[in-house]
C-alpha cells in the first residue's frame, strides 16, 4: 500500500469517526420531552412571587406521572400549591425531601384514575406562592429568579415568561445567560421573556431590580437585606458580562487556531513525505536484489507500511533462523527414535552443526544460536518444546532479552543512527510526533474547560478540539514512513525489494521465471520469510519443484512441518507478556444564584 492510499484510507476513516460520534441512537420504547414551558411570575407589593407555570410534556409510551422539584434554602417557602392538567386526568402529592419541596403528579387516561397515560401530550398547570424569596435592599428590590434549573431531566425547548410588575419605570432587568433568550421586551408593565431551548444541566435566569416604592414599607413576605443592592448587582452583572465578552473572544481565537493547527500534518507531509524521484523502472526483480542478510532487509524493507524503518520484527528473526539453516550452521532433524514430541504429528528437531565454525557468525545471528541450544537435549533441539517452554515466565523473559540483544546487535552494527540516514529521513516523522503529542495536551485542557461551558464559543471550541485531538491522535500513530522521507538510495533500495516481493507472490511470474535451482528457491524462502510472504513462495515451490527435490530442502521441510507456525506461537508468547507469560454564598447573589428553578422529569 503506498502513502497515497494510505493516507486517503486515513482520511476516511477519521471522517467516519467523527461523523459516528454525532449518529443518533434508537429511541426508547418509553420516552418524553418538554417542547415549551409558560411562566407568568407576580411580584406582589408584600414580596410575595407569585408563580404559576404551564409544562408541555408530550409522552412516548407509557407514563404514570411527572414531579416538580423547588429548592428552598433559609427562610424560603411555597405555599398555596394548586395543580390541574389538560390532556389527562390527575392527582398530586407534596412531598418535603430535605431543602427541596417536590410536587409529584400522577397522570390517568380514565375517569377512575386506574391506567396510566399513553402516547399523548398533557400539560401541567403549577401555582404556588413563594416567600422570602424577593429581597429587598435599603435602596431596591430585586427579583433574582431562575426560570429554569439545572435539574431538569430532559431539554426545556422553549420557555415563554411574564414578569408582572406593579410599573415598569424604572426596572432594570438582566438574563442570565444571555445567549439563551431569543427575546426580551415590555408591554406596558409586563416584562416577555422568550429563550431558545435550554439543555438539561443548564439554566436561566432573569434578575430584576426593582423600586423599592413598589414594595410596602414592611414587606412581611420578601427577604429583608439591611444594606444597599444596586450598585453591587450592576457590578457583579457587569463582570459577568466583561467576562463573557472574553471567554468568546478567546474561544474564537482558540477554535481558529486549532483550525489552523489541523493543516499542520499536511504541511509537513508536502515538506518532508513526498519521496524523490528516482531512475529505477523494474517491474520486478527475479534475482536477490543485494546480499544483506535477511534480517537486515526485514528492518528495512519488512511487511506494511506501519513497519519502522530500521528495527527488525519477528518475521526477521524468523529468517534469521532460517537463514541459518540454509547455510548450514543448524541441520533439521525431523525424526528421532530416542525423542518424543510435544504434540506435533511430526516432531520437528534442530542439531547445532559442528562442523561449521560458528566464530564467523555476526553477533545478532549468535544471539539466536545461543538462545536455540538452551533448549538443547541431547544434542537435539526440540522446537515443540520451545512453543512449549515459552509459555513459563522465566523462559518468557529470557527470549525477550535474547529478543533485545538480536534487535540492538542489528540496529548498532548494521542500521545506527549514521547508516540508516543513507535510508530514511525521520525528521517529518518526528515533526509530525511533536506535533501530535503537544495537539493532544492542548485538545484534552480546551475539552475539558469547554464540556461544561454552555457559552456557544465554547461549543464551537469543544467541537474544534475533539477534531484537533482525532488529527493529534491519527498523526502519533501514523507509521513514519508517511511523514518520513526515503533517500534516493534508500528509496531505490525499497523499490527493488518491493519489486522482488511482487515477483515472488506472483504465481504466473514465478512458472514462467522459476528459480534455476533448489539452491536458489531455499534463498526465496528465507528471504520471503523476512518481508512476510512465505507461504507465497512455499506454494510456487509446491508447484514447481520435484517432490525429491522438495523434500531434499531443509528449509522447505522447517517451513512445511510447522516450523514457522511454532515459531509464531512461541515467539508472540515470548514478546507479549500480555498472552500468558507474565502477571503484571454572598449576601448579593451572584450570577446563577436566584431561587426558584429546581427541575423535574416523569416517572
Amino acid at each position: 500500500m503506498d502513502k497515497t492510499v494510505y493516507i486517503a484510507l486515513t482520511i476516511f476513516f477519521s471522517i467516519s469517526l467523527l461523523a459516528g460520534t454525532g449518529a443518533s441512537f434508537a429511541a426508547n420504547d418509553n420516552s418524553y420531552s418538554i417542547p415549551l414551558i409558560n411562566e407568568d411570575l407576580y411580584v406582589q407589593s408584600d414580596g410575595t412571587l407569585h408563580v404559576k407555570e404551564v409544562i408541555h410534556y408530550s409522552f412516548i409510551g407509557t407514563f404514570h406521572g411527572i414531579y416538580r422539584d423547588i429548592p428552598l434554602t433559609g427562610s424560603q417557602q411555597i405555599t398555596d400549591v394548586k395543580v390541574t392538567s389538560t390532556g389527562a386526568y390527575s392527582n398530586y402529592t407534596i412531598i418535603n425531601d430535605g431543602t427541596t419541596k417536590r410536587i409529584q403528579v400522577f397522570l390517568y387516561s380514565n375517569p377512575q384514575k386506574t391506567i396510566p397515560i399513553t402516547n399523548r401530550n398533557v400539560d401541567v398547570t403549577i401555582q404556588y406562592n413563594f416567600l422570602n424569596g424577593i429581597n429587598v435592599y435599603n435602596d431596591i428590590g430585586e427579583l433574582q429568579y431562575k426560570l429554569v434549573g439545572q435539574s431538569w431531566a430532559v431539554a426545556v425547548g422553549k420557555v415563554i415568561a411574564n414578569i408582572h410588575v406593579n410599573s415598569s419605570q424604572g426596572v432594570r432587568y438582566w438574563l442570565n445567560p444571555p445567549y439563551y433568550a431569543t427575546n426580551s421586551s415590555w408591554n406596558n408593565n409586563v416584562l416577555q421573556i422568550t429563550s431558545t431551548s435550554i439543555p438539561s444541566g443548564q439554566y436561566f435566569e432573569v434578575r430584576m431590580v426593582i423600586p423599592k416604592n413598589q414594595f410596602l414599607a414592611s414587606p412581611i413576605n420578601a427577604n429583608r437585606i439591611n444594606q444597599n443592592g444596586l450598585s453591587s448587582i450592576i457590578a457583579i452583572q457587569n463582570d459577568y458580562q466583561n467576562s463573557l465578552n472574553f471567554k468568546t473572544w478567546l474561544y474564537h481565537i482558540l477554535s481558529v487556531l486549532m483550525l489552523l493547527a489541523l493543516f499542520i500534518p499536511l504541511i509537513i507531509y508536502l515538506r518532508y513525505g513526498r519521496e524523490p524521484k528516482i531512475d529505477y523502472n523494474a517491474e520486478y526483480e527475479r534475482d536477490i536484489p543485494t546480499n544483506d542478510p535477511p534480517a537486515i532487509v526485514n528492518a528495512i524493507c519488512g511487511s506494511g507500511l506501519s513497519k519502522k524503518i530500521g528495527k527488525p520484527d519477528m518475521d526477521g528473526f524468523k529468517a534469521t533462523i532460517m537463514d541459518l539453516i540454509n547455510r548450514k550452521y543448524l541441520i533439521i532433524e525431523k525424526e528421532h527414535s530416542d525423542m518424543e514430541g510435544y504434540g506435533l504429528r511430526e516432531p520437528m528437531f534442530l542439531k547445532v552443526n559442528a562442523n561449521q565454525d560458528s566464530s564467523t557468525l555476526e553477533e545478532f545471528e549468535l544471539d539466536v544460536m545461543n538462545f536455540l541450544k538452551r533448549f538443547e537435549e541431547n544434542g537435539l533441539i526440540s522446537m515443540d518444546r520451545i512453543s512449549d517452554d515459552l509459555s513459563d515466565p522465566q523462559i518468557a523473559d529470557s527470549f525477550r532479552n535474547t529478543y533485545n540483544s538480536w534487535t540492538n546487535d542489528i540496529k548498532s552494527k548494521f542500521l545506527d543512527d549514521n547508516e540508516l540516514k543513507k535510508f530514511f529521513n525521520r525528521k517529518g516523522d518526528s515533526l509530525l510526533k511533536i506535533f501530535g503529542g503537544v495537539s493532544l495536551v492542548v485538545a484534552a485542557v480546551i475539552f475539558i474547560f469547554t464540556l461544561n461551558d454552555s457559552l456557544p464559543a465554547a461549543r464551537v471550541a469543544l467541537l474544534v478540539s475533539i477534531l484537533l485531538g482525532v488529527v493529534a491522535i491519527i498523526s502519533i500513530i501514523l507509521p513514519e514512513k508517511i511523514a518520513g522521507q526515503w533517500t534516493t538510495y534508500g528509496e531505490e533500495y525499497d523499490a527493488k525489494w518491493h519489486n522482488f516481493k511482487r515477483y515472488i507472490k506472483d504465481f504466473s511470474l514465478m512458472k514462467e521465471y522459476p528459480p534455476e535451482s533448489i539452491a536458489i528457491w531455499n534463498k526465496y524462502l528465507v528471504y520471503a520469510t523476512a518481508l512476510g510472504a512465505a507461504d507465497a513462495v512455499k506454494k510456487a515451490m509446491e508447484l514447481n519443484v520435484p517432490g525429491e527435490q522438495l523434500e531434499a530442502s531443509e528449509i522447505y521441510m522447517f517451513y512445511y512441518f510447522g516450523g514457522d507456525m511454532l515459531l509464531n506461537s512461541a515467539f508472540n508468547i515470548g514478546i507479549n507478556p500480555a498472552s500468558g507469560a507474565l502477571d503484571t454564598i454572598d449576601t448579593i447573589g451572584n450570577i446563577g444564584g436566584g431561587f426558584g428553578g429546581g427541575g423535574g422529569g416523569a416517572f
